[in-house]
């Protein structure tokens, strides 16, 4: 564009000009050093037009000089400024994410410090960070927080009640699926959770509870059908595609795929479910039977009935130092055809329990919290 606009200016200059600066304009050629200083908007001063016609003109291409060069001239360097503060902000992000990163591996609170050692869990990190902890001990403003959240993978901000105290924190999310986290230890034990994406501190117990039991994980943190944004809005649960072979979506894709991978016949799937907090229950034992049967006669999720009663007496025995019970079918029954668990049962032939977890119990304080994971995990290992 410049070329051909540079012959058109230096011949129609060439053109009005010759007969009144013959020495100045001898050529278009030679011409051309005035339309390159004039579109370049340097104006040398060396030559330039004295004809009426001749100034018109120069004054046109003065202006689209400024057009083609002055201008995109300012807009790249902007631009460029604009990628060097972007790549400032980003450096300075990434070092205080791996400051929030590194602080989720402290248990600064010694009793629960030394209860994750007992259990062989200090690998595993803090359930959350509440803000009043990140701004007073790292010094990181609650701006600071909301940009790294919105740079970072790793992290979800929540906002839970404790003690009837609403508060603040982070959450540490480890995903490497478009759905969440898949974790593949080739065990005949695997934990499924699509319910971590709304429930406060699910995904960290489930996570600890399949760490616990050396259990292959699967957990939804990125989707529901109740997520403010609208991209995130997708019912991983309760989903039609799970009747059908279709892939519409990536994430259900991922989860299909992943459940096939981890399962096989007559392998342990525990589905974990959050149910409502309350005094009396701790856990609720449900394989698709009628609303009422607490037999497991009625259920066809699980058809090792040897082994699920093997596990029911555990949980019972374990939920007994709590002055609580675990129920069979008496809050929740068969699940709708097209639920997940169906899905998971009708291709793996696996047995499935979908176990009710009293999310009170996510709320619990250090030492207790673990102690629930450790006794929980207990009545499903060496099953």
């Amino acid at each position: 564009m410049v070329l051909i606009l540079l012959i058109v200016a230096s011949t129609i200059m060439f053109l009005l000009e010759r007969k009144a600066q013959p020495e100045a304009f001898k050529s278009i050629s030679s011409t051309m050093w005035w339309a390159v200083a004039t579109l370049t908007t340097v104006g040398y001063g060396d030559i330039y037009p004295i004809t009426a016609l001749g100034k018109i003109m120069g004054g046109i291409i003065a202006i689209l000089g400024v057009g083609l060069f002055a201008l995109p001239a300012g807009i790249i360097a902007s631009g460029f400024v604009e990628e060097l503060d972007n790549d400032k902000k980003n450096k300075e992000l990434s070092l205080q994410e791996g400051i929030l990163k590194e602080a989720f591996k402290v248990e600064y609170y010694m009793p629960v410090h030394e209860k994750k050692k007992k259990l062989q869990m200090e690998h595993v990190l803090r359930k959350w960070m509440s803000m009043n902890d990140i701004k007073y001990k790292l010094g990181l403003s609650e701006q600071t927080v909301f940009d790294i959240v919105n740079f970072s993978n790793h992290f979800r901000l929540i906002n839970t009640k404790i003690k009837d105290v609403s508060q603040a924190g982070l959450e540490y999310l480890d995903c490497n699926r478009n759905y969440g986290q898949f974790v593949n230890r080739n065990s005949n034990i695997t934990v499924v959770n699509m319910y971590a994406a709304i429930q406060p501190f699910f995904g960290h117990f489930t996570k600890a509870l399949a760490d616990k039991l050396k259990a292959n994980y699967i957990v939804n943190e990125s989707y529901s059908k109740l997520s403010f944004k609208k991209e995130k809005q997708l019912d991983l649960v309760h989903n039609d595609v799970y009747l059908s072979n279709d892939f519409l979506n990536s994430a259900i894709g991922e989860v299909k795929e992943d459940v096939i991978t981890s399962l096989n016949e007559k392998d342990l799937c525990i589905f974990i479910v959050n149910a409502a907090s309350n005094n009396e229950d701790l856990l609720h034992f449900n394989i698709g039977g009628t609303l009422g049967d607490d037999s497991f006669n009625s259920g066809t999720l699980f058809k090792d009935k040897p082994l699920l009663n093997k596990l029911f007496k555990n949980a019972t025995t374990m939920a007994e130092q709590y002055d609580l019970k675990v129920l069979q079918h008496q809050k929740n029954g068969k699940p709708e055809s097209n639920h997940l668990a169906w899905y998971i049962q009708n291709k793996t032939n696996c047995n499935l329990l979908l176990l009710h977890v009293n999310v009170g119990v996510l709320k619990k304080k250090g030492t207790a919290y673990y102690k629930y994971i450790e006794d929980i995990a207990n009545c499903f290992i060496d099953n």
